[in-house]
């Protein structure tokens, strides 16, 4: 592997590091009548990491990048240096494609695994797997070898067939309705079985109604619509075609069999948790065959005006922006706009669906709405607020999710 790849999946000590990563979670507050959801509310108190990278000169933001965020280093690392090239405002030779898409495919996994190995299955109290995770968490941690990851690639393909998706993948054809495919999740690992609980839970918001999914676009095209780096007001609060839109696996697989049926049945949530384990499987074939020709690429970036780049990077949880403008030997304008803001805009994914959480019992909807923000993914921590019509809370649990 290249210098300047190693060391971008840690995470280093520092204060800007403190900055963004001891504070508050993401509150998301929800009013039930005792019958529904009626008002849904997101409080998303996590400072913008693109203000502290304004006013730096390219080294310093270089070196400071690795160190702002916890989950999805890599990714925000190599959406920081394409930005920088499509600028045109630094040498700095870059590792070979192959070399990156095998760097993310990695991290991707790694951040998949994590919640179908050990948070999906707590949340509805089957065991999760730590061993198990441990071992593939480390291992794909270590990638460099082609042989290596081509062996890891396999066995990630292994642990999808044989433990995650087995009692699909253990008969002659695939479930033709919704009571077939509860019935083949069930024969299946921990992870069949939270799916089978996942839609046991109950409907969701039909596909009429949903929050739209993020098109696919090339970094030339969001240049394009943007003609500038975003104002601050955007990337806190992105929209597509003025809309608000859900960006992550579903986006990604929403036309894929499995999940067409559950959206079909309205059933989003189980239907995004399929998606992962579709997500988690391209990537082992990334990591055995990267840049494969029947793979969409994963990291795309182009020039957004003059000194000024735009990068496009997929992460486990949707897209990741960063566009940037330079001027003499310091940055002058940086936007990070990330996956969190797509899905939990205040009209987005999240307060769609939420508001359509219907039942008399307060543990349900708790439960709803839990399983709704871990299908959606932030990447910071969350709080749930559940109140009654009079804003007492009923209910307020932290983010449940095992590291």
């Amino acid at each position: 592997m290249s210098e300047s790849l190693k060391g971008q999946s840690a995470t280093t000590a520092g204060g800007d590091s403190a900055q963004l990563n001891m504070m508050d979670p993401l509150v998301l507050e929800a009013c039930w009548d005792g019958a529904r959801v009626y008002a849904v509310k997101v409080m998303n108190p996590r400072p913008s990491a693109s203000n502290l990278l304004v006013g730096k000169t390219l080294p310093e933001a270089g070196a400071l990048v690795p160190r702002l965020f916890s989950l999805c280093g890599r990714a925000q690392w190599l959406a920081h240096r394409m930005a920088l090239c499509a600028a045109g405002v630094t040498t700095e030779p870059m590792p070979e494609p192959w070399e990156l898409e095998r760097m993310l495919a990695s991290e991707m996994a790694q951040e998949h695994l994590w919640r179908l190995m050990l948070d999906w299955p707590a949340l509805f109290g089957h065991a999760p797997r730590r061993a198990r995770f441990a071992e593939l968490h480390r291992r794909l941690a270590c990638t460099r070898d082609s042989r290596l990851a081509f062996e890891l690639g396999g066995d990630l393909l292994d642990l999808v067939v044989v433990e995650l998706l087995g009692g699909f993948f253990g008969t002659w054809r695939g479930p033709r309705g919704l009571r077939e495919f509860v019935e083949c999740a069930r024969r299946g690992s921990s992870v069949g079985s939270a799916l089978a609980d996942l839609i046991e839970l109950g409907l969701s918001t039909t596909e009429q109604d949903a929050v739209p999914l993020l098109p696919s676009l090339s970094a030339g095209a969001w240049a394009q619509r943007f003609g500038g780096v975003p104002d601050p007001a955007f990337s806190r609060a992105p929209t597509f075609g003025g809309l608000a839109h859900e960006t992550g696996v579903l986006s990604r697989h929403a036309d894929t069999v499995h999940p067409a049926l559950l959206l079909s049945h309205r059933h989003r949530c189980a239907a995004r948790l399929f998606s992962r384990v579709i997500d988690l499987s391209e990537c082992a074939s990334r990591l055995r065959h990267p840049l494969a020709n029947d793979m969409p690429t994963l990291f795309d970036a182009a020039p957004v005006g003059d000194n000024a780049g735009l990068a496009c990077v997929e992460t486990a949880r949707g897209l990741l922006i960063h566009a940037l403008k330079v001027e003499g030997e310091r940055i002058c304008e940086y936007a990070i706009i990330a996956p969190t803001e797509w899905n939990f805009h205040p009209e987005g994914a999240f307060v769609r669906e939420a508001l359509d959480t219907e039942s008399d019992s307060s543990a349900a909807v708790s439960m709803r709405l839990r399983a709704l923000a871990l299908a959606l993914d932030p990447c910071v921590p969350f709080e749930l607020r559940l109140l009654d019509a009079d804003g007492v809370a009923l209910v307020v649990e932290g983010d449940q999710r095992l590291v």
